[in-house]
């Protein structure tokens, strides 16, 4: 009796890349990509929409980010299971994810080889991790409060308030200037708040501040 197809909904902004996914799964004989879509907004109406077995979600999409569709998703009691496609390996992305509610975490320079084994297992239930990925980045137990709660946490109002700058654009004297410190100052508080929270480059702060939504808003005046 033929198995019963596993039905996944993909979304990524990059076409040539869903290209290549939708056709490596399309040829292992038991996934179907039922829509595949190029925002996050997309793919949360596509999910409602056709209610998959799976969601493969790029972590980073114009509209909603991966981590705030399945927040969204988490209110319509939706029994699919999710797959997040990242490029970070940092084990606050991984956290973030997991906490809102996925079930793997691929690394998009290895989806080509992991994507399909990952869909088979979150399809039956288990968890799947990227095996590329560092020991040290394993997400952590899921809190009964919010990762993003446990992460921030950790920081001072300062440090929170110097990622945020650095998240816009601000370089060190600039956010020195507005908070009246020295720009040694500023570098030493903004390392120690990267070494908190694992973020080892100014990009890794600006996603990081994206999934806090501390970027809504007015943009500080220079």
């Amino acid at each position: 009796m033929p198995r019963t197809p596993i039905h996944v909904v993909l979304a990524d902004d990059h076409p040539v890349f869903r290209h290549g996914v939708t056709s490596l799964i399309a040829d292992s004989g038991e996934i179907v990509v039922v829509a595949s879509v190029e925002t996050g907004a997309a793919a949360y109406r596509a999910i409602v929409q056709h209610e998959p077995d799976v969601a493969i979600l790029d972590i980073n999409m114009p509209e909603m980010n991966g981590v705030t569709v399945l927040r969204h998703l988490a209110r319509t009691g939706t029994r699919t299971q999710a797959i997040m496609l990242s490029v970070y390996e940092s084990r606050v992305y991984i956290d973030q994810a997991f906490e809102a509610g996925a079930r793997g975490y691929v690394l998009k320079r290895s989806a080509f080889q992991n994507i399909a084994s990952a869909v088979r297992a979150v399809h039956a239930g288990g968890i799947y991790l990227d095996p590329a990925l560092p020991e040290r980045t394993a997400p952590h137990r899921r809190l009964s409060s919010s990762v993003d709660e446990a992460a921030c946490s950790t920081l001072s109002e300062r440090e929170r308030d110097i990622l945020r700058f650095v998240a816009f654009g601000f370089t060190s004297k600039e956010v020195a200037d507005r908070l009246g410190a020295t720009p040694k100052a500023i570098e030493t508080q903004k390392a120690r708040a990267c070494t908190k929270l694992g973020l080892a480059s100014r990009a890794q702060i600006v996603q990081f501040a994206i999934l806090q939504g501390w970027l809504h808003g007015e943009i500080p005046l220079r």
